[in-house]
């Protein structure tokens, strides 16, 4: 009897022993362990593009990259020759841009961009002379405030997921909305319209917001004329000559934005 109640009293506790430590490694399998990796973040989910309005807004710097060729009387009523040795040059423009457009395939858009109108000096380059008051080099010619309105087509390449690159051609309009005189008095711009290049990028965050990185080269021939010249800039006296004046320029512009857009 002693025997059989010992053997008993060992099963007993071994069992127990068995489904303690059962439920202890049960237990510790639900905790994860040091070595386990943190869980890989979800992916940025860009819906398919699919045809619709967009816009873009930011910084845009307009770089000055054109020569410009200057023709003047050299006696009132007479006609006008170009003026030897003497150029001119525009200063660069940083503004705010906007952009709009239209998807009309998932891969084609149609975008209009401008920026807020600024006012951007014309100087000379070089030196001459208006009778006998010498022109030094940067001599301020006028003040103009331009305006190009590029309306493009481009292609956008959307098999990079959340990167979406894009390439597009189109015109621009070209003209001016205002006119300080300085040294040319009377000064007028005529329209006209140029060629743009496009290219640049968007970086989706979701479906509707992402970043936007552009740059366009605009190829415009813009002629601009004057009545008179203001001898008072040049150290003159105060009187207007009466000398008409021409200026011919070959504008090409870098135009790069850079700024937030947001898709409909």
């Amino acid at each position: 009897m002693g025997v059989r109640s010992n053997s008993t009293w060992l099963f007993r506790a071994a069992t127990v022993m068995a489904a303690a430590l059962a439920v202890g490694s049960a237990a510790a399998a639900d905790y994860p362990t040091k070595k386990q990796a943190p869980p890989a973040p979800a992916p940025v989910v860009v819906a398919p593009i699919t045809p619709g309005f967009f816009v873009k807004a930011g910084f845009l710097y307009a770089v000055n990259q054109s020569s410009s060729k200057l023709s003047s009387q050299i006696a009132p009523g007479g006609p006008q020759y170009e003026i030897p040795g003497l150029g001119a040059t525009f200063s660069n423009v940083a503004t705010l841009g906007l952009e709009a457009g239209y998807y009309v395939t998932p891969n084609v858009s149609i975008d209009v961009s401008a920026g807020v109108p600024m006012w951007v000096t014309d100087k000379t380059k070089g030196t001459t002379a208006v009778g006998p008051y010498p022109v030094p080099d940067g001599t301020l010619i006028a003040k103009v405030m331009p305006a190009f309105v590029p309306l493009t087509v481009l292609y956008h390449f959307n098999q990079f997921g959340a990167f979406q690159p894009y390439v597009g051609a189109g015109i621009a309009p070209v003209f001016a909305l205002a006119h300080q005189d300085a040294l040319n008095t009377g000064v007028t711009v005529d329209p006209t319209v140029g060629f743009v290049l496009q290219a640049g990028a968007d970086v989706m965050i979701d479906q509707h917001w992402g970043w936007t990185v552009d740059v366009k080269k605009l190829f415009a021939e813009v002629t601009s004329h004057s009545t008179g010249d203001n001898l008072a800039v040049i150290g003159g006296p105060p009187v207007i000559y009466p000398l008409a004046g021409t200026q011919k320029t070959n504008f090409q512009p870098w135009i790069l934005s850079t700024g937030v857009t947001y898709r409909f």
